[in-house]
C-alpha cells in the first residue's frame, strides 16, 4: 500500500483529492522513503511557501499507478533511486524534458539524460566489506578479486536478481563485455558462503556476526547501521571496513538517485523550481547527508561520516549505459543461480 507523507496535513485517505494546479502544491511520488527528505521538503516550503505532498511506495506500484492514471495522474514529480527506474519510466513516456537549463547545468553530464528527462540528485558506491578482524584492508582491491578461490564460502551477498546487482553486472559488460562478465559470475558465486538471501545491510551484519568475511552492498546501508538504534547494526558498522574497488581503468560502480517531471503534471512549474531547489549545492550537502550518499553537483563535498571511509573514485561514464545491458544482465545472473 502506498504510505503518504503531508507537508500540510493531507490524509491517506484522500489521495484522489490531491491539491489541483490552481494551488500553490508539488505532488511526488517518492520511491524512497519520504522521511529521508522531509527536512528539505519543509525548508523547500518555508523559502517558496510551496506544499510538498508524497507519496512513497514500491517502485513498480507507484510506476503501475503512473500508467494506470495517466493524463489523469496527479503526480507532478518521480523521485527514484535508481538510473534503470528512470529510463523505465521515459521509455513508458511517463516523463517529459525538465524546462531548466539551470537543472541541466547544476548536474554533470554523465549523470542526467541527455534529452533532459531526468538528472541525478546523489550517487551511492557498491561497494566491498570486509572484516576488520579476519581481513586486511589491502587484501581487495577491485571486483576481480573477489572471484579469488581464496575467498570460497566466504562471500555474502543478495539475491543476485535485484537491482543493485544486476546493475554492478550490467556495468561489468559495458567496460569488459560479456564473455568476461559471465566468467566474473560463476567464480562469484563459487565463493558465496551461503544462499543468498536479506538486503544490503543484512549482509554487512552478516560479516560482523562471523558468517562470511566480505560482503558487496551499497555505500549508504553502511552509513544507516552506524546511525541506527540498534546496539547491533552499530557494532557492526564498528567491525565492519569498506573498500572502493577499481579494476583497471574503471572506478567503484556507482549509481545515482535522480528526479524527473511527469508527463501528467499539472503543477510543472512549481515541479521545476523544487527539482531547482534541490540541485543548489547547499541542498545538495544536506540532500547527501540525509540520505548517507555523494552529492551530484562538482564543488559540494560529502560529509564527515562519508570522508572517512576514504576517496570514492565512481565509474560515471557507465551510468548512462547501465539500462541497455540490465536484461542481459539479469538473463545471465538467472542462468548462474546466484
Amino acid at each position: 500500500m502506498y504510505r503518504l507523507v503531508c507537508v500540510g496535513l493531507l490524509m491517506g485517505a484522500l489521495l484522489p483529492r490531491f491539491s489541483m494546479a490552481k494551488d500553490q502544491v508539488v505532488n511526488v511520488y517518492s520511491f524512497r522513503q519520504a522521511e529521508l527528505i522531509n527536512p528539505i521538503i519543509e525548508q523547500f516550503t518555508q523559502e517558496t511557501g510551496i506544499k510538498v505532498n508524497v507519496v512513497s511506495g514500491k517502485a513498480d506500484v507507484l510506476l503501475q499507478r503512473l500508467i494506470k492514471d495517466g493524463e489523469d495522474s496527479f503526480a507532478d514529480v518521480l523521485l527514484t533511486s535508481d538510473v534503470a527506474r528512470l529510463e523505465g519510466a521515459k521509455t513508458l513516456n511517463l516523463l517529459q524534458p525538465i524546462p531548466s537549463n539551470n537543472i541541466l547545468e547544476n548536474v554533470p553530464k554523465q549523470l542526467r539524460d541527455p534529452d533532459g528527462h531526468w538528472v541525478g540528485l546523489s550517487v551511492r558506491a557498491r561497494a566491498i566489506f570486509y572484516s576488520k578482524e579476519r581481513v586486511a584492508i589491502d587484501a581487495i582491491t577491485s571486483y576481480q578479486d573477489l572471484t579469488d578461490p581464496q575467498w570460497q564460502g566466504k562471500i555474502c551477498a543478495r539475491q543476485g536478481g535485484h537491482f543493485y546487482n544486476r546493475s554492478l553486472v550490467a556495468s561489468f559488460i559495458y567496460n569488459y563485455g560479456k564473455a568476461w562478465s559471465e566468467n566474473w559470475i560463476k567464480m562469484f558465486v563459487k565463493n558465496l558462503a551461503m544462499r543468498p538471501h536479506g538486503g544490503d545491510r543484512d549482509q554487512i551484519r552478516k560479516v560482523s556476526n562471523g558468517q562470511c568475511d566480505l560482503a558487496i552492498a551499497n555505500s549508504y546501508y553502511y552509513g544507516m547501521l552506524s546511525a541506527s538504534k540498534k546496539p547491533a547494526d552499530r557494532r557492526a558498522y564498528a567491525n565492519v571496513g569498506i573498500i572502493f574497488p577499481r579494476d583497471n581503468a574503471f572506478g567503484t560502480h556507482i549509481n545515482i538517485s535522480g528526479v524527473a517531471i511527469t508527463q501528467a503534471a499539472k503543477n510543472k512549474k512549481n515541479a521545476t523550481q523544487f527539482i531547482e531547489f534541490l540541485t543548489t549545492k547547499r541542498v545538495q550537502a544536506l540532500y547527501a547527508k540525509l540520505n548517507y550518499e555523494y552529492p551530484i553537483r562538482q564543488g559540494v563535498n560529502p560529509n564527515g561520516l562519508l570522508s572517512s571511509w576514504g576517496a570514492l573514485s565512481g565509474d560515471a561514464d557507465a551510468v548512462l549505459h547501465l539500462t541497455k545491458y540490465h536484461q542481459l544482465a539479469n538473463e545471465m545472473i538467472s542462468k548462474s543461480h546466484w
